[in-house]
């Protein structure tokens, strides 16, 4: 029973973060009609390339679409951490769990 009400939590935690990273992926997407936003919310891009490296929209990754979401419309990109945060504590605490089991069973 246990291990339903795990999975349940697991599979829920999932969706939720598949969702709103696909929200957020989406809804900073908008970056690529902003060009004056460029500067700004293209962290990633300048990191990974350079300061002067963006010509055009093609120039821009991925992973500043979240950045401009995060600018923008925070509830996705929040939504998102929290339930990652939720996965990686889960995982630890059944880790923890299961390992304390094995030495008390030992």
């Amino acid at each position: 029973m246990r291990f339903v009400l795990y999975f349940v939590q697991f599979g829920t935690a999932f969706m939720l973060f598949l969702f709103s990273g696909i929200a957020s992926w989406y809804q900073g997407s908008a970056l690529l009609s902003d060009p004056w936003e460029w500067k700004y919310s293209a962290k990633f891009t300048k990191l990974f390339y350079g300061a002067d490296s963006i010509k055009d929209a093609g120039d821009i990754s991925q992973l500043d679409f979240f950045v401009y979401a995060a600018k923008h419309t925070p509830a996705t990109v929040v939504l998102m951490a929290v339930s990652f945060i939720y996965i990686a504590a889960l995982s630890s605490w059944l880790f923890i769990k299961r390992r304390n089991h094995r030495a008390h069973a030992a």
